[in-house]
């Protein structure tokens, strides 16, 4: 990868994150009740798949190598950061979840673009898809505030 070396691990652990995110959103949604909300998690975890195949297809598209997989498991570092049972009341989980995907995944993008890139397709489809996830992250947000009320 001739202009984006230094940014092939941070293209790495976020192409990992975004493969192995629809799983366990996937998993998190099958345990609510509330259709929305549901609904709203499941298209989050569609739109992640759609993501990594983008950048991948942008990656091949510009000759650029695709960065190895990344094998460490950023998944289980979101879990670990789950709040107390505390804090655990209702609906605080899926807050809470909400809030550490949207810091951790506005992290990865932010890291790589502020990296020099030449390619400005690839920057351009970044942008969106960090703006895409933040939107469904603030939309899931709103739905399980709204299923208390």
């Amino acid at each position: 990868m001739e202009n984006v070396t230094g940014v092939a691990d941070k293209l790495g652990a976020l192409l990992s994150l975004l493969t192995k995110l629809p799983a366990e959103l996937e998993m998190i949604a099958d345990e609510i009740d509330n259709e929305n909300l549901r609904n709203a998690l499941c298209a989050v975890a569609i739109e992640s798949s759609e993501y990594a195949m983008q950048l991948n297809l942008q990656l091949k598209t510009l000759h650029i190598e695709k960065p190895p997989n990344d094998s460490k498991d950023y998944w289980r570092e979101l879990e670990q950061l789950a709040p107390p049972d505390s804090i655990r009341a209702k609906g605080r989980e899926i807050s809470s979840i909400c809030e550490k995907c949207e810091a951790f995944f506005t992290s990865l993008y932010t890291d790589v673009l502020r990296d020099y890139s030449p390619y400005k397709i690839l920057r351009d489809t970044m942008t969106y898809q960090l703006f895409g996830i933040k939107c469904a992250f603030m939309k899931i947000r709103m739905l399980n505030s709204l299923r208390f009320t």
